[in-house]
């Protein structure tokens, strides 16, 4: 057996008694052995969803399997193995010949197989764990969603992972253990076993059992209460994380012992019953679960100390009759909808020492009565709607270690008296809007030593004088953004030796970078954007890995010079929107980065092949607006866990390299603004994911592949500016979610499709106006559209689900306008314009209720506007110029001031009211047919006077001007052609502008 920390080297000799984890009797006989695993490794799984071990020591587990002689040991009374590792093998059947023992702890131990007859001998009164499971902190479920701003949420703070695979077909093995006291199957696969129902009727046998623990069993079905009800001195039950999917039983109050439920996560829905005897209730993060706190704490509950509902479904707010509840001690509501106010009441809460109310919609100020709450540990508010002023009184409460207010609206200053405060560990109060300062932030921590200072974005103002800071003020994390610090980075910040997280963005720093900030030992997060920064970065970039999030940026400062090489052990790095030169160095794509923007600055050269080495583990690349040539490696086949990519605005060649179909998580392609060529990317089939597709301004070629229709996640689709020939593929009407089509200025012909009705986002605008954008590494990650609307070209920074856009215009489009347009009731911009449609305007383009700009010009339209044109009042742009359309234009009291000067309808000549069209009072106001009908005779009478004097006209004109201007003046006569060649272009064709 393998013993890497020696705990066995002891066990020499014949006096057994002597060795490390034994105990004998007076007799001599082994009674006891202890040998748990004193330090299993300290896992956690991070915002990346990966496993990180934290713990400081190599593995101290014993490894191998259990050795027979151990089952000759029959005055064994105590055994603990736990948190070992014993290969997967099975458990041994000799644990039966183990009849004395009276606590056996197998727990953790890497067993693999079935639970059946191993244990059905051991009737001494006992306490069995054969957990396969252990808990541990779980960042992984602090999200972000993209509402209308970006949203943190969180789920349940832990999970289990698995340290063995056990499972038990049934729960017949546990029929003579009479005298069971504890028993404890954390993560035993009780699937099977559950799908009977009377599953856990052997468990009910156990009338001694005071605890039981079946967390993370996969037991399906209804929590077995008919069958528990003969546990009478049942006290704690544990059945988290499991699929029971049903209310909480009633019955459970019958239950009389029972002080500890712990139902987390274990998908129940229905309102949580009447509980008195429960000490401790846990069942958060079970969103079906609707819990109603007025009539809930209309009763006694006069034993209660701990509850959790976070993220559960809380109906309206917090009543005063939880002032009722005074053995309350921690009250765990995040996350749960909770709205109103705090009530004055729950100031009288004497015993309670957690009070986390984060991610709701609770409003109001804090109370000075909040000084009353004397043992208050933990009070955390962030992501509320809380605004005033932050108590003085809260620096009464000494026993305060978490003071967290981020992400609300308070106001003012913040006390004073919170540095004096010596038991402070974490303080944030990021995301106000404060107005006050502190003069000396060194004066201010005097006495504190906070673990996490976070004042970034409060709106305070925050002096860093020469005053040295005491030795004990080692913060690992330090927030300073946006707190009008000037000057160079800070020296106090040196010795901050312990630091892990430091933040100054958004300030008026100056200078250059210290090279003393990258030899910070435990430096993992560096974020100075914002600033007023410059020089070279120093060369020696070596940030130490942080568990939850390694990221250096420095964005949107004013630094110049070379990228340094040496950027080992970031997972994240944004140096975008300065002025760096250089190539990109070819360092920065090993190691295990995540997150690599680079955009806005000028780098040129190659993109290197480094970028994507063999099991990478990039997300993000933005390479944008650089000045980088060639062509995209072929090692970016390497880079499967790719879902954003950006090379727009370069100027990089050649094709999409088909060795992309391995990034099937592929969500954004951007390689707008190249001179890329080649057809369409064939590969991109396979991106079933892809949500953004950029490849404008380009040199592409062929028909926009059939296919295109399968990407049922295309919300943006930009083709223009390339050569694509061919029909638009009716399968574009599979896109449910698409938001955008931008086919502009290519070469496409054919009708527009006649099937519209799919496009469901479009044909129903979203009022949420969610942020369309990307969460990666825990950083937020926008998109942004050019949209030819209203007359010009805008950007939208921000895109949201309700923006919207259809632009074919500049194409070689023909036929008629689809009557299925009028579908279209959520469309924002539509330009058909410079095609050759021919037809009527459909009168079904009167059901676009939300339409605000219409770009129809430069076709061969005829007929009448439909009134119902002229009834959409969202419409501020119009412009049907350049057409055969006729009849009267229509009004109403909007419409009419669409277009004042009439230029939405020049070049119609048979239009009524046109500036160049005939009179709508006039007797010769005709159609184009009757007028050619009527007239058709006259015209060919006098066709000879006609040519004649338009001839004569022409003479006349064109040397009375073009001969002063040609014989006289050469400036005069170039000038004379460009407004000409102006006139032409801008009129006959469209100007295809990169």
């Amino acid at each position: 057996m393998a013993d890497p920390s020696n705990r066995l080297s002891s066990w020499k000799g014949q006096n057994c008694c002597s060795w490390y984890g034994i105990n004998c009797s007076d007799s001599f006989h082994v009674t006891a052995i202890d040998l748990r695993n004193p330090k299993p490794d300290n896992l956690i799984l991070d915002m990346n969803s990966q496993l990180v071990s934290t713990s400081d020591v190599p593995s101290t587990a014993l490894t191998g399997t259990i050795p027979p002689s151990l089952f000759s040991l029959t005055h064994l009374r105590y055994l603990d193995l736990s948190f070992n590792n014993f290969s997967f093998s099975k458990v041994p059947l000799g644990f039966s010949n183990l009849t004395g023992l009276t606590y056996l702890n197998l727990s953790n131990a890497m067993f693999n197989g079935s639970i059946t007859t191993q244990f059905s001998n051991l009737t001494s009164r006992m306490e069995l764990d054969l957990s396969c499971s252990s808990s541990m902190d779980d960042f992984s479920s602090i999200y972000t969603t993209l509402s209308s701003t970006a949203t943190i949420h969180a789920g349940s703070l832990y999970t289990y992972m698995k340290r063995g695979n056990l499972y038990a077909p049934n729960l017949s093995w546990l029929q003579r253990l009479n005298n069971l006291r504890k028993l404890k199957l954390s993560g035993v696969d009780l699937y099977k076993a559950s799908r009977s129902n009377l599953w856990a009727k052997s468990v009910s046998t156990l009338s001694k059992l005071r605890l039981l623990k079946l967390s993370n069993c996969r037991i399906s079905g209804e929590v077995p209460v008919e069958q528990l009800l003969n546990l009478t001195k049942l006290s704690e039950l544990y059945m988290d994380y499991n699929f029971l999917a049903s209310k909480i039983p009633s019955k459970l109050a019958n239950l009389t012992s029972l002080s500890v439920l712990d139902l987390t996560r274990s998908n129940l829905q229905g309102h949580i019953p009447y509980l008195p005897q429960v000490k401790t209730l846990h069942v958060g993060n079970n969103v079906d679960v609707m819990v109603d706190l007025h009539s809930m704490f209309a009763v006694p509950w006069p034993r209660l100390e701990s509850i959790d509902i976070s993220s559960t479904h809380v109906i309206g707010s917090i009543p005063p009759s939880i002032a009722n509840i005074t053995s309350l001690v921690n009250f765990i509501a995040y996350n749960s909808l909770i709205q109103g106010r705090i009530p004055a009441s729950m100031m009288n809460l004497s015993r309670l020492e957690m009070l986390l109310l984060d991610m709701n919609n609770i409003s109001g100020e804090i109370s000075p009565s909040i000084s009353n709450l004397k043992r208050l540990q933990l009070l955390s508010l962030l992501q509320n709607s809380f605004h005033g002023l932050i108590p003085d009184t809260i620096c009464s409460i000494s026993s305060l270690r978490f003071l967290l207010l981020a992400d609300n609206s308070f106001t003012g200053n913040i006390p004073n008296c919170i540095g004096q405060l010596n038991d402070l560990s974490h303080l944030e109060v990021s995301s106000n809007k404060m107005n006050g300062s502190i003069p000396s932030l060194s004066s201010f921590f005097r006495n504190s030593t906070p673990y996490m200072l976070v004042l970034g974005f409060s709106g305070l103002t925050v002096k860093v004088d020469q005053q040295p800071f005491p030795p004990r003020f080692q913060p690992q994390i330090l927030s300073l953004d946006s707190c009008n610090i000037g000057g160079k980075i800070p020296d106090f910040i040196s010795n901050l030796t312990e630091l892990v997280f430091l933040s100054l963005s958004n300030n008026s720093l100056s200078g250059t970078i210290p090279s003393w900030l990258f030899n910070l030992p435990n430096l993992g997060y560096l974020d100075l954007s914002g600033n007023r920064l410059q020089g070279v970065i120093p060369p020696s970039i070596k940030l130490k890995s942080f568990f939850i999030q390694t990221t250096l940026i420095l964005r949107n400062n004013l630094l110049q010079g070379l990228i340094p090489q040496q950027l080992e052990n970031i997972q994240a790095l944004d140096l975008s929107a300065n002025n760096f030169t250089g190539n990109v160095p070819a360092e920065v794509g090993l190691g295990n980065i995540r997150y690599l923007a680079l955009s806005d600055n000028k780098l040129s050269g190659r993109i290197p092949c480094s970028l994507c080495q063999e099991n990478c583990e990039l997300m993000l690349l933005d390479l944008s607006n650089n000045n980088l040539f060639g062509t995209i490696p072929t090692s970016f086949g390497n880079c499967s866990p790719l879902v954003y990519l950006n090379l727009g605005s370069n100027n990089l060649t050649g094709g999409i390299p088909e060795e992309l179909q391995v990034a099937k998580s592929l969500r954004f392609l951007n390689v707008s603004g190249n001179h890329f060529d080649g057809p369409f990317p064939s590969f991109v089939r396979r991106l079933e994911r892809i949500s953004v597709i950029d490849m404008g301004n380009n040199k592409f070629s062929g028909k926009i592949p059939e296919f295109i229709g399968d990407l049922k996640d295309l919300r943006i689709l930009l083709l223009e500016f390339n050569s694509f020939n061919g029909s638009i593929p009716e399968e574009i009407n599979a896109l449910e979610n698409l938001q955008f089509i931008g086919l502009s200025n290519n070469q496409l012909s054919g009708p527009i499709p006649e099937k519209l009705s799919g496009l469901k986002t479009i044909i129903n605008r979203p009022k949420d106006g969610n942020l369309l954008g990307f969460i990666i590494s825990q950083l937020y990650i926008g998109v942004q559209v050019n949209l030819v609307a209203k007359g010009l070209s805008m950007q939208l920074l921000v895109v949201r689900t309700y923006h919207n856009g259809l632009d074919l215009s500049c194409n070689n489009l023909t036929g008629n306008l689809p009557s299925e347009l009028g579908h279209l009731q959520g469309l924002y911009a539509l330009n058909l314009s410079h095609n050759r449609l021919s037809g009527n305007i459909p009168t079904t383009i009167g059901n676009m209720s939300l339409l605000e700009s219409l770009d129809l010009s430069y076709n061969n339209l005829s007929g009448e506007i439909p009134v119902s044109l002229a009834l959409l009042d969202p419409l501020s742009t119009l412009n049907l110029a350049h057409n055969n359309l006729s009849g009267e234009i229509p009004t109403s009291p909007h419409f009419d001031t669409l277009s004042r000067d009439g230029l939405a309808y020049i070049g119609n000549k048979f239009l009524c009211g046109a500036p160049d069209g005939i009179h709508c009072d006039s007797e010769d106001f005709l159609t184009p047919e009757s007028s050619e009908s009527e007239h058709s005779e006259e015209q060919s009478g006098e066709w000879k006077m006609v040519l004649a004097l338009a001839f004569a006209g022409y003479v006349v004109g064109f040397w009375g001007l073009f001969g002063v201007v040609y014989l006289v003046n050469e400036k005069w006569r170039k000038a004379y052609w460009a407004s000409v060649d102006g006139i032409v272009d801008g009129i006959i064709r469209c100007r295809k502008i990169r």
